[in-house]
């Protein structure tokens, strides 16, 4: 293919070449249009994307990379108790590309280079506006953090760039809140969150944090212990049923109950925890007890693969997951809950060469 290409370059250049008057400035001209049409016709292989999969290994206080494509096992992309990495639940790439990882144990919300993994600094600080027990995490509409606090029954707001606490969003048991897990912004921008002792999904609004309702109400569909939450392609919410190893589908504007969309112990799921659609749009689900992350078709939740093998890397008791997908231009772009970074580069390059080219073509007009 890549042989192909060049050989449509050059035969451009060879046509160009002849419909250009032969001189200096035509020279330039051309030069400047065969690097053009050479960024343009190659452009697709410098944006090959890599996806990336990253997974909280809960007891094995790392959180864990793995090839996006294959499942394969990357590396440790934060280390074993990397600034003081206790029981890692709850991880999102921030609006900086950084990643944002709350740690269970030490009632703290942790910073790691979105590249590297290096420890960056204590994000929240320790128990900040009484945080006790920090489950799910997840970047607002406002672009702020909001995190479930397990033990108090809260969800606290941060500032999305110092991690200084802006109020306790939603406060202690609002709505029947008990034991929070995950959370979630909707289409419309109300926060949705897992109160799993109660087996409902409650939801807030998302300004406030006012309780508005019981969105999935308690126990509908076989709903046992609910922690993982996404909001489908489909625009469906999908709930991981914890004690029934089960993923529920529930109307993603009424809350009712649409299907058990994977069945009890499919692939071998036990007790799931975090979802999320990759960018093949299948369901990643992680299998606390089984030390794996399983994949699921999109469409159907038929079981289609372990994704990754059973204590992968030493992957032991995963929480939530999530994709990050970039291209060799420097760039990325998801519906995973990614942060775009751009591609400044090439499109700089771009306008670069079309300046000089209308310049130059206006002087031959001339």
């Amino acid at each position: 293919m890549y042989k192909s290409k060049n050989e449509l370059i050059q035969n451009k250049i060879v046509v160009i070449s002849k419909q250009l008057r032969v001189g200096s400035q035509s020279v330039i001209m051309a030069g400047l249009i065969t690097l053009f049409i050479a960024i343009l016709s190659t452009s697709s292989l410098l944006a090959q994307d890599v996806e990336r999969l990253f997974v909280s290994s809960f007891n094995g206080n790392e959180i864990l990379e793995y090839d996006g494509s294959t499942g394969a096992f990357v590396n440790d992309f934060v280390s074993f108790e990397s600034g003081g990495l206790d029981n890692p639940s709850g991880l999102k790439f921030g609006p900086d590309g950084n990643l944002y990882v709350a740690s269970r144990t030490t009632d703290q919300v942790l910073l790691y280079d979105g590249e590297t993994g290096a420890f960056i600094k204590v994000f929240v600080t320790e128990g900040s506006g009484g945080l006790d027990a920090p489950w799910g995490i997840t970047f607002g509409p406002d672009e702020n953090l909001y995190v479930s606090s397990r033990e108090s029954d809260q969800v606290i707001r941060y500032n999305g760039t110092t991690g200084e606490l802006i109020s306790v969003f939603v406060p202690i048991g609002s709505g029947g809140l008990s034991e929070p897990r995950d959370l979630i912004f909707g289409l419309d921008n109300n926060l949705y969150v897992s109160s799993s002792e109660s087996d409902e999904v409650l939801r807030y609004n998302g300004d406030n944090g006012a309780f508005i309702d019981a969105f999935v109400s308690a126990a509908s569909g076989g709903l046992d212990s609910p922690r993982g939450l996404i909001f489908g392609p489909d625009g469906n919410l999908y709930v991981s049923s914890s004690a029934s190893d089960e993923i529920i589908r529930f109307d993603g504007i009424t809350g009712a109950f649409i299907d058990v969309f994977v069945t009890a112990a499919s692939g071998g799921l036990d007790s799931p925890r975090g979802l999320i659609f990759g960018p093949d749009g299948n369901l990643y689900v992680s299998s606390f007890n089984s030390d794996e992350i399983i994949r699921f078709n999109g469409t159907t939740g038929a079981f289609i693969d372990v994704f990754v093998a059973a204590e992968s890397g030493g992957l032991h008791d995963p929480k939530f997951l999530v994709f990050f997908i970039e291209d060799d231009g420097d760039g990325s772009s998801s519906g995973c809950s990614l942060a775009p970074r751009g591609n400044s580069s090439f499109f700089g390059l771009i306008v670069y060469l079309i300046i000089p080219a209308l310049i130059l073509g206006r002087r031959f007009r001339k």
